[in-house]
């Protein structure tokens, strides 16, 4: 771990937990403290209901400082669960991430940096492995990263992985939060409305997260997942008629692809091994 340097930008990093097994949820909060950025928070939003997944969580902020869980008196959801932490959350920055995933040693200060490179970048992500349940690398992806690109990808799908995503706090202070209204598609909602109002998005080439697929990810695409994600790109921006008019046709052409070939498609694309 580096030398305490209180010169260095406070980042916030946000994680909505719900039972993942103690191994998992152990191996995500460990790659957030161990990474080579010290000057950091980890907001833990649980819903957990699992007593050994609680303990894990509970150690955790009991041996770390950083560490400050949030839990309710009810299920929270997903959704207001980032919420909650977004509304506590103290840092210049704001980072994803998820309890099954894994953030690589030196994540957190190559967003600082591309950040303070970029200081027209708003919301920036980044490339990243798929593993597979057992910790093992299947896949790997990456994202555009010039402006052109990052637009015409977002026409048709999530220019960014969510839990790679790192944000601004003016974002938040703007009163831009997730809307539990588009739960499973809270993210594509959350950036088209950056989008609209004029924020810029931008994409580390490198390899910054260890993504966790278990099973088949298109039962995870329900058909009530593609309600919200055509609601989120049903939003017509005056401003920029082409995107609205392709996002809009390509969500509701969606609904009338097979499932097995949309499963198809994501198990060839999680599944390339590396050369």
């Amino acid at each position: 771990m580096e030398k305490k340097d209180n010169t260095q930008p406070l980042v916030s990093v946000i994680m909505a937990t719900f039972n993942e097994p103690e191994a998992i949820i152990a191996e995500a909060i460990n790659s957030v403290l161990q990474q080579d950025y010290e000057k950091l928070e980890l907001l833990i939003a649980d819903d957990s209901t699992s007593e050994p997944t609680r303990r894990v969580i509970d150690q955790a902020e009991r041996r770390d400082r950083r560490v400050r869980i949030l839990r309710s008196d009810h299920r929270m959801g997903f959704v207001p669960a980032l919420n909650a932490a977004l509304h506590v959350a103290k840092g210049d920055f704001i980072a994803r991430m998820d309890g099954d995933d894994i953030s690589l040693p030196n994540r957190i200060s190559a967003q600082v940096a591309y950040a303070q490179d970029h200081p027209d970048i708003d919301v920036f992500g980044g490339s990243m492995y798929i593993i597979n349940k057992d910790g093992n690398i299947i896949s790997e992806r990456s994202y555009p990263q010039t402006k052109g690109s990052i637009h015409r990808m977002f026409m048709y799908r999530s220019p960014f992985s969510h839990p790679t995503v790192m944000f601004r706090r003016h974002i938040i202070d703007h009163g831009f939060y997730y809307d539990p209204q588009y739960r499973r598609a809270e993210d594509i909602d959350f950036y088209i409305r950056l989008y609209k109002a004029g924020y810029h998005f931008g994409n580390l080439k490198e390899k910054i997260l260890k993504y966790r697929v278990m099973g088949d990810l298109q039962a995870k695409r329900s058909k009530d997942q593609w309600i919200y994600n055509h609601k989120a790109r049903s939003k017509f921006i005056l401003s920029k008629p082409l995107f609205s008019t392709v996002s809009f046709l390509v969500s509701m052409a969606y609904k009338y692809v097979p499932s097995s070939a949309v499963s198809r498609y994501y198990r060839k694309e999680n599944s390339k091994l590396r050369k």
